[in-house]
């Protein structure tokens, strides 16, 4: 669960500072609150890999999102014409590999235990109260904010 007094715009800004290296100041937050610690956690061991392999500079994040319930970090070359060593891709693809099996585990709200489900052909990791907004939501038309009205 997100801590009390969860301002986004402040820990947003404080990932920004911290993995400048790697994040561009542009990039969007593309998901809910509850997946940001895990985006946190991911950019250190995204970061570490990169130092590790030379790549620092090289390299930076070129997106973050959610896709079909789950989250997606993309690391990318800077030059497009170039590509990742085999070791340096094999160890992203675990860590990428690691992010999507967690965050499916993961409500994207509120970031408490969750389950990726098909909610009217839409995919989302939802706890069971956030999955329980959802429904409803549906049910009643799709009308406002499922989460916060």
């Amino acid at each position: 669960m997100l801590p009390e007094g969860f301002n986004r715009e402040t820990y947003i800004a404080g990932l920004r500072e911290k993995h400048g290296r790697i994040l561009p100041s542009d990039i969007a937050f593309a998901v809910e609150n509850g997946w940001l610690p895990l985006i946190s956690q991911s950019l250190s061991e995204i970061e570490a890999c990169l130092e590790k392999h030379g790549w620092i500079g090289r390299a930076s994040v070129r997106q973050i999102k959610e896709k079909l319930g789950d989250l997606r970090i993309y690391v990318r070359p800077r030059r497009e014409s170039a590509s990742f060593p085999k070791a340096l891709a094999d160890e992203l693809s675990v860590i990428r590999n690691r992010i999507m099996s967690t965050s499916v585990e993961t409500c994207e709200i509120c970031g408490d235990a969750g389950q990726l489900d098909n909610f009217d052909s839409y995919l989302q990791t939802l706890c069971g109260k956030h999955a329980e907004q959802r429904r409803a939501w549906i049910a009643n038309g799709r009308k406002g904010d499922p989460f916060n009205d």
